[in-house]
């Protein structure tokens, strides 16, 4: 579940298609209930169950949200962690993420600022993945991103810039999650 609308599941669904793998397929659905990371997480949950009573259910169950301006997000942390849901935070926004496909600067930027250098990076086109986007560099964007984060891992808020997508990477490659 992403709590974007445009850009995470694009970016989710051109990383599953260059990494090919045979062993996982990741369902993307956009959730739109806002910039509400404790709803993106209920609406997962609602997924879930409706997953589970048509029997279809996944694997794992995730949920990419961003700390962008939320005053708090102990509650969906916490019912994420209660319902055995990966609540993957990106800090400040899931750009920072693709930021690093390109670029191993690690500052720290206002929202503003990391969408004006991805459109200078040629990343981004608005909201929209650019059609030459570097899927390929994922692998130094996992690096930059543990070195950024020694202690990245599901359920928690890392530091400015910061992103738990390696967790998702790594499980769209048949890799077990750190959390």
């Amino acid at each position: 579940m992403t709590e974007g609308t445009v850009t995470e599941p694009a970016y989710v669904e051109g990383l599953q298609q260059h990494l090919r793998s045979r062993a996982t397929t990741a369902d993307v659905r956009a959730v739109k209930v806002g910039k509400d990371p404790l709803r993106v997480v209920e609406r997962c949950i609602e997924h879930r169950g409706a997953d589970r009573r048509k029997g279809t259910p996944y694997d794992h169950y995730v949920c990419l949200v961003d700390v962008d301006r939320h005053g708090t997000l102990e509650r969906p942390i916490a019912r994420a962690e209660q319902e055995g849901i990966l609540l993957l935070i990106s800090n400040l926004k899931f750009e920072v993420w693709l930021r690093w496909h390109a670029s191993s600067r690690r500052s720290v930027l206002t929202s503003r600022q990391l969408d004006a250098e991805l459109q200078a990076l040629g990343l981004l086109a608005g909201k929209r993945l650019s059609p030459r986007f570097p899927f390929p560099s994922w692998e130094q964007a996992h690096r930059i991103a543990h070195q950024a984060d020694p202690a990245l891992t599901a359920g928690r808020m890392g530091p400015d810039p910061s992103t738990a997508m390696p967790v998702l990477v790594d499980l769209m490659r048949g890799e077990h999650p750190d959390a």
